[in-house]
């Protein structure tokens, strides 16, 4: 009888499989159709709660400082780069001045000005091609005689792009430099919501691929101590997947099937951007007519903390092993995660690719904002971290080094910021996570070419670490005395001292420069502020992975 019952169980299990196999497309097709619908609706509320001053009021800047900005985008439009740069307004801080060109985070100014002479001419244009409605404070041209004008002008590329779209038919349907800086506020608003979204996204799926993208407690792969946190924690971690319903071990799906279209990650994406579209601190900062630098920074923040999370996916396989397995000092665990020698493995290459793309992106937020101190800073404290906690890679190596060479460099570009990258005390400790980071990953790479065992590895790590410290102290010592490194800026000042003590009216005068009081977590956060202690702890206990512990790191700063 029990034989016959064995026998008979395999047609089930097997029908049950070709159910199961059928019906997944079909419910995954479902989930997504409805986080899109539901995407684009928070997206769209979160654009039109931002109109509110607009619809009020109309179409006008507010506040001092966005008007400041939109006349500096105003002469922008009108005279181009070359003489922006080197605008010397006499008519502010009379009878003194400013040189605007360089003393002014250009970014914001620049995406207006594309923004109304390249892309929304072309995107209003294609938009009544195709019979969508458009803005109805948009003028209609002739795209003939713009390509004519634009051509005239020495704009080739441009007067090619218009010329193209009066052959198809299309008109060149313009939008005021007015009515665009009073609106990008609330376009670059829900673009941060989206941003801030995929990062939820990213952080909250379980990939598996790697040591380093599986979950666990912040502190499993810590040195010594990381195994006996495992066996402590694991109970926990395994109630609090089950409960959240982010067990993914317990669906048997095979890591290399994995990726970030997980049912609960796709919810978690949801809430984080309805969250971010309706926090008030948020809202205040990228309101209709509010055309600071913020609204802009805040798209661009959001989506280096994105890529910075991406490029630690990785994925893939380290190196092998070229010793028997009974005399590999090594171990599989260290390979897994590390290249060896001179090889770069397609894991490393893609970090290195997302890593680059990520200092574009803080190309873009330090051109828009002073505020990059704090993201440059923020990515280097999260990568030095996970180097104490033994999550150091080849990955977590070609992403870093990637974002800061790129991003440094690009950096260095922007008029107001030129090398203080390079000079600034505030902006060394990111600096010194990337050549602390050159020298771990020489040693690891010897490590494995040459089957270094642990003692061995020790030695070469204080023989490099000591010569390279004697280097950077005799440097030190050269350059002090003669200037090249410069103060801590007077803003940063003003978080750590009384506001009146800084030495900078400018900044003893204004708010946002000094540290937050209690009570206004609760004002601008709301709900928020009482939510992510929880999250910090779901995060630190049982959901930490490369990219997810840079939530932590967020967080405590």
């Amino acid at each position: 009888m029990v034989e016959s019952a064995a026998s008979a169980a395999p047609p089930n299990n097997a029908l049950g499989g070709v159910v199961a196999s059928l019906l997944r497309p079909v419910l995954a097709l479902v989930v997504l159709s409805f986080v899109v619908k539901e995407g684009i609706v928070i997206l769209t509320k979160a654009y039109t709660i931002r109109l509110h001053a607009i619809e009020t009021y109309g179409y006008i800047i507010h506040e001092f400082d966005p008007y400041f900005n939109f006349r500096a985008a105003q002469y922008l439009y009108d005279n181009g780069w070359k003489a922006f740069a080197n605008w010397f307004d006499y008519k502010v801080w009379y009878p003194l001045g400013r040189p605007v060109g360089t003393t002014i985070y250009p970014g914001m100014q620049v995406t207006a000005v594309w923004l109304v002479k390249s892309w929304l001419p072309f995107w209003f244009g294609l938009l009544e091609w195709v019979g969508a409605s458009v803005p109805s404070n948009v003028v209609a041209k002739s795209a003939w005689e713009v390509s004519k004008s634009l051509s005239a002008s020495g704009s080739n590329v441009m007067a090619t792009v218009a010329s193209i779209m009066a052959t198809m038919g299309m008109k060149w349907n313009e939008m005021s430099l007015n009515d665009v800086c009073c609106l990008l506020p609330a376009w670059f608003g829900a673009v941060a919501t989206l941003f801030t979204g995929m990062l939820a996204l990213e952080c909250s799926a379980d990939f598996g691929c790697d040591e380093g993208g599986r979950f666990g407690t912040v502190l499993d792969k810590f040195p010594l101590l990381g195994c006996y946190i495992q066996k402590l924690t694991r109970p926990i971690r395994g109630a609090l997947a089950t409960a959240s319903g982010m067990d993914v071990d317990a669906n048997k799906v095979p890591p290399s099937s994995r990726s970030c279209m997980q049912t609960t990650s796709l919810l978690s994406m949801l809430a984080t951007m309805f969250f971010m579209s309706t926090v008030p601190a948020h809202i205040m900062r990228s309101v209709g007519g509010g055309y600071d630098n913020e609204c802009v920074a805040m798209a661009a923040m959001t989506l280096v903390f994105y890529l910075w999370t991406r490029s630690l996916r990785g994925g893939g396989a380290g190196s092998a092993a070229t010793v028997p397995i009974e005399n590999d000092n090594v171990g599989a665990y260290v390979r897994g995660k590390q290249d060896s020698g001179f090889e770069l493995s397609p894991r490393t290459r893609s970090a290195a690719l997302c890593g680059a793309l990520t200092g574009l992106a803080y190309f873009y937020m330090v051109a828009a904002w002073g505020g990059y101190v704090f993201v440059v800073n923020l990515v280097g404290a999260h990568a030095g971290i996970l180097v104490l906690l033994g999550r150091h890679s080849s990955k977590l190596h070609a992403a870093y080094s990637a974002f800061y060479v790129v991003g440094t460099a690009l950096a260095t570009r922007v008029p107001v910021v030129g090398t203080t990258p390079l000079r600034s005390l505030e902006q060394l400790g990111p600096m010194v996570v990337f050549l602390g980071m050159q020298l771990v990953e020489y040693c690891e790479r010897v490590r494995t070419r040459d089957n270094l065992g642990r003692k061995h590895l020790w030695l070469l790590r204080i023989r490099l670490f000591a010569l390279a410290g004697a280097a950077g102290a005799g440097v030190v010592m050269l350059l002090w005395p003669t200037g090249f490194f410069g103060p801590i800026s007077a803003r940063v000042r003003g978080l750590f001292v009384k506001h009146t003590k800084t030495g900078n009216p400018l900044v003893d005068s204004v708010a946002e420069h000094q540290a937050a009081k209690p009570e206004a977590y609760d004002q601008y956060l709301n709900i928020l502020a009482k939510m992510a202690p929880y999250g910090f702890g779901m995060i630190a206990l049982g959901f930490s992975n490369d990219a997810s512990s840079f939530l932590l790191a967020y967080g405590l700063t």
